[in-house]
């Protein structure tokens, strides 16, 4: 039986004495997982004590079947699984999104960012064409959650979402579809423009010294974050452009594995809180997935955080044949990249395709015209049913 599981300018606050602001409530079901020890200088090699080797050894033939690059499964902050080239850093696609979350995370906690500040009165804007005064109401918060109902054009978007976002475009007037969530890398791309502005550095050197540095990540390097903006040989050759630019880290499997594993424990590491509990909780409270006011117009997933997908429970579930019960989070990019945290589970899991390149025009250009390979959904959740048929509390369920 399969077992039942889930997964420019800044209004600035004053830093001293800041509260944590109004926030969503936080989700009734358990946030954070058990994590017993955490890696060092290095991870430590894989030990699946406890789990069903049988079991794990068939998903390990399943997986070299698949166009997979690299797996890595973290169990109570243990590496259980280590299978493929762990340590390359591939090009993350959308799971760059949650990596500037934390970023933002801090900030707010800081007092240095707002989230019910408006893009007005932040100062941000855009061009060719400009922002309606409507579309500039948006917030901060709206942004994390993609229903700023902006439909400017975005860096490095082609594809499904754009096409959907264009034929929200032509139906709605601008500005009227704020509140409403449509997947939207304008949102996603300006966060990291206003992260900047925040903590006044790039966004390499933000995520080094806030987040890669105090999780002592192996292979993040400051230049692992690359843009592709306005005026770029792939702006030209795509149709898109914006003044805010596209990001994209290239970063390794096992350091996206302490990541994961600092969600997956409320945002401390060592003793010390990297990003702050309320963050982590608020960012998986999330918002329902369907586009605009129409109940038949899902996309397939359950619920949108602050960057983050969530599943849990509904009727919409990504995974269908894992007969999600309890709940989990994760990040998600085209082609099969996946991050994904089980709190329930103490467990955290990443995936990884051959992906590289960055977000150069060759690179873009050459995915485009050729592809690239992949893993889809299906294979990836058989992949996953089968990891977690292994795992120690899987008898009991």
């Amino acid at each position: 039986m399969m077992i039942r599981t889930l997964f420019g300018s800044l209004a600035i606050l004053a830093a001293s004495g800041a509260a944590w602001p109004q926030q969503p409530p936080a989700p009734e079901w358990p946030a954070c997982g058990t994590v017993e020890t955490l890696p060092r200088e290095h991870w430590p090699a894989p030990d699946p004590r406890g789990w069903d080797t049988g079991r794990l050894e068939r998903a390990r033939g399943y997986f070299e079947t698949l166009d997979s690059a690299a797996f890595m499964v973290v169990h109570r902050g243990e590496p259980v699984i280590a299978w493929g080239d762990i340590d390359v850093r591939y090009t993350v696609q959308s799971m760059r999104k949650p990596l500037v979350g934390a970023i933002i995370g801090q900030l707010v906690a800081e007092g240095a960012l707002d989230l019910d500040a408006t893009l007005a009165g932040m100062g941000i804007d855009d061009s060719d064409p400009a922002l309606t005064e409507e579309e500039r109401q948006a917030t901060l918060r709206d942004l994390l959650l993609s229903r700023s109902g902006i439909m400017h054009d975005a860096n490095y978007e082609v594809g499904g979402w754009r096409d959907l976002r264009i034929g929200v475009r032509e139906r709605q007037p601008a500005g009227s579809f704020r509140g409403n969530w449509v997947y939207n890398n304008w949102d996603f791309n300006a966060l990291g423009t206003i992260a900047e502005q925040g903590g006044r550095d790039t966004l390499g050197a933000l995520f080094r010294d806030r987040v890669a540095g105090p999780l002592g990540m192996e292979d993040f390097r400051v230049f692992d974050v690359t843009y592709s903006e306005r005026g770029s040989r792939a702006q030209q050759f795509f149709g898109y452009g914006s003044d805010h630019p596209a990001y994209m880290f290239e970063m390794s499997t096992r350091d996206l594995a302490r990541f994961a594993t600092l969600y997956l424990n409320c945002g401390r590491w060592d003793g010390r809180e990297v990003v702050p509990e309320a963050w982590v909780r608020e960012s998986i409270a999330g918002v329902d997935t369907y586009i605009g006011l129409s109940q038949n117009a899902y996309t397939g997933f359950d619920r949108y955080g602050y960057l983050w997908w969530v599943e849990d429970g509904g009727e919409r579930p990504r995974f269908p044949q894992l007969e999600a019960a309890q709940p989990f989070y994760g990040a998600s990019g085209n082609r099969g990249h996946f991050m994904l945290v089980f709190p329930h589970l103490d467990l955290v899991i990443v995936h990884q395709p051959p992906t590289l390149g960055g977000i150069g025009f060759e690179a873009q250009a050459d995915r485009f015209r050729n592809g690239t390979p992949g893993v889809e959904d299906e294979d990836f959740e058989r992949l996953v049913g089968m990891v977690l048929m292994a795992h120690p509390e899987a008898g009991g369920r």
